[in-house]
């Protein structure tokens, strides 16, 4: 009885700390919507306070059109801030989807403070990355899809991924030509 009582204040952490759920690669979401629902349910908002599932906006262009994917940065992990104790611990280790907190075969261990802004920091900067990916590269062959020289195969020799331009030689009456066109109006050949 005395060992259960030592193990229950080992548990209990009454400060809001960020710890890593480990939870089926592809659930990450249905994870946390579970979670929020099991949490509401038991009204313990304010003992579980917040939720991050670090997502990446990947943008490139299919068939000329700017497309966004979102990517998650680290896929089978969920972050839940909360205080701990008994009853929290079990609330999270029965949602379904959650497969274990890490770092908790006795007791559950919090990120540091300085290893969530790390994640965080990564996260910002690879969506502030993402945002600028430019969808070639210099030697690429692309196709024009409008325009006068429509359907005409071009040679990339340089990118300006600031104003999503990529330059091509093109040879008209024989002389090679540069010309600008925006990303959205060529296509990469396969």
């Amino acid at each position: 009885m005395a060992e259960a009582i030592d193990i229950a204040k080992q548990i209990e952490d009454n400060q809001y700390r960020w710890y890593v759920l480990s939870v089926n690669s592809g659930q990450e979401q249905l994870v946390v919507d579970n979670l929020q629902e099991r949490v509401s349910k038991q009204q313990m908002e304010l003992e579980i306070v917040d939720y991050f599932n670090p997502v990446v906006n990947e943008v490139y262009y299919k068939k000329g059109e700017k497309v966004v994917r979102h990517t998650k940065l680290y896929p089978g992990y969920v972050f839940v801030k909360s205080k701990m104790n008994e009853k929290i611990w079990y609330i999270i280790r029965n949602t379904p989807g959650v497969r274990l907190i890490v770092w908790a075969e006795i007791r559950p261990i919090p990120l540091t403070d300085k290893e969530y802004d790390e994640m965080v920091a990564h996260v910002e900067e690879k969506n502030a990355r993402a945002e600028f990916a430019v969808p070639f590269e210099e030697g690429d062959v692309v196709i024009l899809r409008d325009g006068d020289f429509n359907g005409m195969k071009w040679l990339i020799t340089e990118i300006d991924p600031v104003k999503w331009m990529v330059y091509a030689n093109v040879e008209i009456l024989g002389r090679n030509t540069p010309v600008m066109v925006s990303f959205d109006k060529v296509e990469r050949v396969a």
